[in-house]
């Protein structure tokens, strides 16, 4: 086992608001960002190339965790954990341990014959059950893309499918503890497609987690791609109900979800299920108050779109100009009043010609993770509404009602010299790029088409886990900005975190003395530990449910940008990935308070790399400080620490590194509970 303690971490980007305590709303500044080059992938017979220019609101705000405890649960070479969502992988038991699970192989090659489930539980003293990872997978044959959870009062599950269009579950009546019994679901038998049931989902609910749902996919290749939903139940995993996921067939919608864009949630006996990433239907979820029996249709987003004919119909033609903003990945949990919470990305999708499908951008358009829960728009049956404008652009004032193409935009023209606006939010934001660090960024510097699974978005792929308070934690990977480029170029993907500390209601997104602003709330960036500082982080999944607000999160990572696995694969060789797990405490009643200041505006080291004698610290202080520089190797062996006192504004401060090996070093900059890491060489 691996244990790092992180003692703090500064925030890396403005948010969104929290429901009682409301920050300071920051106006957008006229802050002209990048020309960006947007690559759109053509769905049908077009591609094109367009420029694209945004502006975004900028706040920079600063908070500090408890602690933050990792594990290396175990490594994989086999780096592609998903298609779509990377869901249902976690889960955690009354008594605290946390199970994890991973797609797993250490074949080193693509056809990965010992390809299953990964799997290990941190145990409630801090340790793990297989303390240098599991060594081979669970099943018997070769599996992929497994869901995990928890099964009766102290068991486990995980279902998969194989390689030969089985799906298998794989039961223990104890955590941790004897063989894995094996079962097959039955395919379904609605003359519809092959029926192989595929990409699976599983959770469990009921008082004693004895019922359990499963959600997979069957992708009919005779008949054009389409992909078939179907929910399955059982309460010994031996019987199963399989059948048209609920309310699609009377809907016309049972072959429009895509496969792997879909999440299930449990609390009790309420169940959940997500269903979106298709610009083709609405974004749904289905909930299930009688674990099973009977549900609810809610339309999340409703797709104006929906169920028309791309071949023919003229209505469905929508350009560049009329661009539309849908969802794309997502995650939900239930808190312990049966109330669904979600977290999603954006896309930027248009349809210009009859014929085709659709096209949809990659780039700096792509951006923003949107949170939800089912009470915020109880007047129109939770459907997110179109968004506002309101801006003192340079060309005089700008106020831009929204339209149903733009529920999930992120950005608008603020005047005519190319400048653009956050939107001003009815719903809360999770996270965005702060364009601090995206001054001079061109797409080819952090983001490509041809990276699998990045093309979902800039800010992508969320998990979100609430507490029995109510408090959310919201999860996701973002191109990293905190950290130089990798050499190539591209900004490595990092994994932020963001908070609410209680669940947040519509009414609070607005501030009567400032319309042209948006409240905050906190994210944190779980980089910047030096264990980190060359990872490329992606893959996130989270427990759903947690206590005392012990948000726990898994992610792959590995030193190189892209991944050695699958169509798009842009890595050189297939190298070893780790699955980290992280329980993060947030110190979350200093979100509401303000009481913590970080009094580091920014920390600069130079000359890089130095050849002997001192190496420069410049901080730009926000306050006077005592603050401590403590220098790392490679390895995490401290090395040198010195305490400093810093003035008010642009200082300097000198350390004689002469006695310092020739390699790589990583400086933590400590103050009032907050750090800050630099890197740097030693000749």
């Amino acid at each position: 086992m691996k244990k790092v303690l992180l003692l703090s971490l500064i925030l890396a980007v403005g948010m969104t608001g929290f429901a009682q305590t409301k920050n300071q709303a920051v106006k957008a500044p006229k802050l002209k960002v990048g020309t960006a080059d947007v690559h759109k992938r053509a769905m049908g017979k077009q591609e094109a190339v367009q420029a694209f220019e945004y502006l975004p609101s900028t706040s920079v705000a600063s908070t500090r965790y408890e602690s933050l405890d990792e594990y290396t649960t175990m490594i994989t070479n086999y780096d592609l954990q998903g298609n779509g969502f990377v869901a249902n992988r976690m889960a955690r038991f009354a008594d605290g341990t946390v199970g994890v699970t991973a797609t797993f192989s250490h074949a080193g090659t693509a056809a990965a014959p010992d390809r299953g489930t990964g799997y290990n539980l941190v145990l409630p003293d801090g340790e793990l059950l297989f303390p240098d990872g599991p060594e081979a997978r669970i099943e018997e044959e070769k599996t992929g893309w497994p869901s995990y959870a928890q099964w009766g009062e102290d068991g486990e599950i995980v279902v998969a499918h194989t390689t030969v269009g089985t799906m298998v579950c794989y039961t223990r009546e104890k955590k941790g503890e004897g063989q894995w019994i094996r079962h097959e679901l039955p395919n379904p038998n609605l003359g519809v497609s092959a029926q192989e049931l595929t990409w699976p989902r599983v959770i469990t609910s009921g008082p004693n987690h004895n019922i359990i749902h499963v959600i997979a996919a069957d992708q009919d290749s005779d008949n054009l791609g389409t992909t078939y939903t179907y929910y399955a139940r059982s309460t010994d995993a031996e019987n199963w109900e399989v059948g048209f996921m609920p309310t699609l067939q009377e809907n016309g919608e049972e072959g429009l979800y895509s496969a792997d864009y879909y999440a299930l949630a449990a609390n009790g006996n309420t169940v959940a299920i997500l269903l979106t990433g298709d610009i083709m239907a609405h974004t749904i979820i289905l909930k299930s108050t009688d674990n099973g029996e009977t549900w609810q249709r809610i339309i999340v987003w409703k797709n104006p779109y929906a169920g028309m004919d791309w071949e023919n119909d003229e209505n469905s033609l929508f350009g560049e100009d009329n661009a539309m903003y849908g969802p794309e990945t997502g995650a939900i949990c239930i808190d312990n009043n049966g109330m669904v919470h979600a977290a999603f990305s954006s896309h930027h999708y248009y349809h210009a010609e009859l014929g085709t499908s659709y096209n949809f951008y990659y780039g700096g358009s792509i951006d923003g993770i949107f949170y939800w829960n089912e009470e915020m728009y109880a007047e129109t049956n939770g459907t997110i509404t179109p968004p506002v404008w309101d801006y003192e652009g340079s060309d005089g004032h700008v106020h831009v009602e929204g339209t149903d193409h733009d529920c999930f935009r992120m950005w608008w023209p603020a005047d005519n010299a190319g400048e653009y606006i956050a939107r001003n939010f009815d719903q809360p934001l999770a996270g965005f790029i702060d364009p601090v660090f995206f001054q001079d960024w061109s797409n080819d510097n952090f983001y490509h088409e041809d990276y699998h699974g990045y093309w979902q978005g800039a800010s992508a792929l969320p998990a979100i886990c609430v507490d029995e308070s109510g408090a959310i934690a919201i999860a996701f990977s973002c191109p990293d900005g905190n950290r130089e480029p990798d050499g190539n170029g591209k900004y490595l993907r990092g994994i932020f975190m963001s908070y609410i500390d209680v669940p947040y209601t519509i009414g609070d997104a607005y501030d009567d003395e400032n319309p042209g602003g948006c409240y905050y709330y906190n994210e944190e960036w779980l980089m910047q530990d030096f264990m980190h500082m060359m990872d490329e982080c992606v893959a996130v999944s989270s427990i759903q449910n947690t206590t005392n607000k012990e948000f726990w999160i898994s992610y792959q990572a590995d030193d190189l940008c892209g991944f050695g696995i699958g169509n798009s694969a842009t890595q050189g060789a297939i190298n070893d990935n780790t699955i980290w797990v992280a329980k993060v405490v947030p110190a979350i009643e200093n979100l509401s308070t303000n009481e913590a200041v970080n009094p580091m505006t920014s920390v600069n080291v130079y000359p890089n790399p130095v050849n002997g004698g001192n190496v420069t610290f410049q901080i730009n202080a926000s306050q006077a400080s005592e603050m401590n520089i403590a220098i790392y190797n490679i390895t995490g062996q401290k090395v040198m620490e010195q305490n400093v006192n810093v003035a008010l504004g642009v200082s300097e401060q000198h350390i004689n590194v002469s006695s310092l090996n020739s390699g790589i070093y990583f400086a933590t900059v400590k103050a009032n509970g907050f750090e800050n890491t630099v890197k740097f060489i030693v000749k």
